[in-house]
């Protein structure tokens, strides 16, 4: 039974339906009620993947999505919008059989993957604070997913302290303006990790932007992997992390050396997960 599945996942048209199932599933959290569709989805991939890979099969799956966003929109994060699109490029796909199958995959997943990466870095750019290390000095302070970063680039409890209750001061509206201190030290280490951030997020975009012909299309997958295992070991998105490894794998055109990818950083994901369950039942 697991060699079979096994063999099933390292087949292209098969694996790559399969796990899009099983993202399907884990996006699902969002909003409860798209489990149903997913969990169906799921398991005829898994007992009758020839239906499940159907392009019917996942527009309709692509359709219970589309009006998941429109019905619960402000329960979907970021990542949503880029699933559905996925759902509807994978139909599209599976109209082809055999290597064109794969071509056409591996294009779609590659084109979103260059799509949204360029999004961000033109959405960081745009408003700057990105790139002078504000975004991140705030993440920092609100979120304590961010508590192993602030560690890194030398924030201490007294400074995160100060700085958070004057960033509180100017969400309620009390100022107009707060000045967040730190070492210079600490300063230029978060600036520092905001650009290459940043650089690392623009090499992802134009890798997969790029033909299959030029230079950097060599660090694809390195790049992907090396953007996720920095991020996820901080705040763990599962989903998200899913659906990077799904895109990934087959813009890689779904080779045997490359289904490493989901495993690794599900397990960095869910590593970093289970060191923040301590801290979230102490707050409760």
């Amino acid at each position: 039974m697991i060699d079979q599945m096994l063999d099933h996942l390292r087949q292209p048209r098969v694996g790559i339906v399969i796990l899009t199932g099983a993202v399907s599933l884990m996006m699902s959290v969002h909003w409860w009620p798209l489990a149903i569709p997913s969990a169906a989805f799921l398991l005829v991939a898994t007992v009758r993947p020839g239906h499940a890979a159907r392009p019917s099969a996942v527009a309709l799956l692509a359709a219970c999505w589309f009006v998941g966003l429109v019905v619960a929109s402000d329960r979907m994060e970021d990542h949503v919008p880029l699933f559905a699109v996925w759902l509807v490029a994978l139909a599209v796909s599976l109209t082809a059989d055999g290597d064109e199958f794969v071509d056409r995959a591996a294009w779609h997943a590659r084109m979103l993957i260059g799509v949204a990466f360029a999004a961000a870095v033109a959405w960081k750019l745009y408003f700057g604070t990105y790139v002078t290390g504000v975004s991140l000095w705030s993440f920092m302070l609100i979120d304590g997913r961010f508590a192993p970063l602030a560690f890194v680039v030398g924030l201490s409890d007294a400074e995160i302290e100060q700085d958070r209750n004057e960033l509180r001061e100017l969400l309620a509206g009390n100022v107009d303006a707060v000045t967040l201190d730190a070492q210079a030290m600490t300063i230029t280490a978060i600036v520092a990790t905001s650009i290459l951030t940043l650089l690392l997020e623009a090499v992802i975009a134009l890798s997969h932007l790029l033909p299959d012909a030029s230079p950097l299309a060599r660090v694809r997958l390195p790049s992907v992997v090396l953007f996720a295992v920095v991020t996820y070991a901080v705040v763990p998105v599962m989903p998200f992390a899913a659906l990077l490894s799904l895109l990934a794998m087959t813009a890689a055109r779904w080779q045997r050396g490359t289904l490493w990818v989901l495993p690794v950083l599900m397990f960095v994901s869910a590593t970093r997960l289970a060191t923040l369950i301590p801290a979230v039942r102490a707050r409760g």
